[in-house]
């Protein structure tokens, strides 16, 4: 069979893997639900006007999938939308709670857990205080994360606390940028490989030394907090306290992700303005994100939206299920019984028990070719059905069906809505 192209970075997903996607994407959605947030809808395209705004996402313009002759773009993340939305749409209530759960796509070079068409379940909120807003956003990712069965630890930071020890160690102006970029890229390449990125940047050897240990310190939180405090001395402690009232705030929704601070976190360098985090799943902290987030709340004036403080989060539901190993889940098919028939002539019955049966809510599929009675029922137990309902004309002459378990084999002579009880008690 000659090779047929494919898009790199762009995945097929079989009957299994999509239907495990799909109960993930239902689980996370109904978490956002139950904690009051709101569901929109925006295109998938944006202007490049837009996708492009200074700031809008930094220095990965280069990554977006443009359709130039109409001014277009493959939307690139989930926030930028948002932040129009709310430019374009002036009458909302703040604060604005709102959920989206849809693709993007990133023209950047494929590798490991990295596509560039992939699932991002975002929620955000437009209005409200610092520290409680973050506090709903962790917990409500968390929550969702819980739900579909991932451990995780909550890498958090603040970009304001950062700003102020680089600014006591002496960085700032042309070199604080250099030097941010340096501390995030820690995780692939190590202490050695951030100091001589800041050596190259022409830092002074005592303030490596002391951003260093900074970005590595241990401990429980609030020793980091003490320790970033006492290198702050005098000056604006504004990013210490806000981290502290988050985590005060966070505190009675007894989450069941760790929150760690981490100095080392420094995330979206252009537009995030205080509080940061990462997800990461337990015992792989040092692994790929699976969900970020923090505050921008510079954002929504690009787009001529009223000035208003900003916060969200997003899962990345594809490293979601790879970290679930999704890909061997066997439940390929909602239905969970299969009507076989013994006669074609009798496929008409067969057809009004399955409309009975799917009339009460039940899930059922039923055979639509001409096959043998033993071909259909192996066709059931490949398919991995629950139960198989077996009708013939003598079946019909009665009004009843014969409902086969599956699973241990049991076979019983029923009635539809005796049937029905037996399948619906489950």
């Amino acid at each position: 069979m000659p090779d047929v192209p494919f898009p790199r970075g762009m995945r097929d997903l079989l009957p299994n893997e999509a239907l495990f996607r799909n109960e993930a994407i239902r689980k996370i959605e109904r978490v956002f639900q139950l904690f009051g947030f709101m569901t929109i809808d925006v295109p998938t395209l944006e202007s490049l006007d837009v996708l492009k705004a200074k700031n809008a996402i930094g220095e990965d313009t280069k990554l977006i999938y443009e359709f130039k002759e109409d001014n277009l773009g493959l939307r690139y993340d989930h926030t930028v939308s948002l932040a129009r939305y709310f430019g374009m749409h002036r009458d909302l209530q703040l604060p604005f709670k709102r959920y989206y759960i849809g693709k993007s796509w990133r023209r950047e070079e494929p590798q490991k857990l990295r596509y560039r068409e992939f699932t991002q379940a975002d929620i955000d909120i437009i209005g409200g205080d610092a520290g409680a807003v973050e506090a709903e956003l962790i917990a409500a990712a968390s929550k969702a994360l819980e739900s579909v069965g991932v451990d995780h630890v909550i890498r958090v930071s603040n970009r304001k606390l950062i700003d102020a020890v680089l600014l006591k160690l002496g960085v700032a102006g042309d070199k604080e940028v250099g030097v941010y970029r340096a501390i995030d890229k820690l995780d692939k390449i190590g202490q050695d490989g951030v100091l001589h990125k800041l050596e190259e940047l022409g830092v002074d050897g005592e303030a490596i030394a002391r951003i260093l240990s900074f970005i590595s310190v241990e401990g429980e939180n609030d020793k980091k907090l003490d320790y970033a405090r006492d290198i702050i001395g005098d000056r604006d402690n504004t990013g210490v306290a806000e981290v502290e009232a988050f985590l005060a705030a966070l505190e009675p929704y007894a989450i069941k992700g760790t929150v760690k601070v981490d100095f080392s976190l420094v995330r979206g360098i252009d537009y995030y303005t205080g509080i940061v985090f990462e997800f990461a799943g337990a015992g792989n902290e040092n692994g790929p994100s699976i969900g970020s987030g923090g505050r921008y709340d510079k954002l929504t004036e690009l787009y001529g939206g009223k000035p208003a403080p900003a916060a969200g989060a997003s899962i990345g539901v594809d490293r979601v299920l790879d970290l679930l190993d999704f890909s061997a889940s066997t439940q390929s098919t909602y239905a969970r019984v299969f009507i076989a028939e013994i006669k074609d002539d009798t496929r008409g019955y067969a057809v009004r028990v399955a409309k009975e049966l799917r009339d009460h809510g039940i899930a059922t599929d039923l055979n639509v070719t001409s096959r043998s009675l033993s071909n259909q029922l192996a066709y059931a137990n490949a398919m991995k059905f629950k139960y198989a309902i077996v009708v013939g004309p003598a079946e019909e002459k009665l009004g009843k069906v014969k409902l086969k378990d599956l699973v241990s084999g049991d076979e019983t002579l029923l009635g539809v809505g005796e049937a029905i009880n037996a399948i619906g008690t489950e």
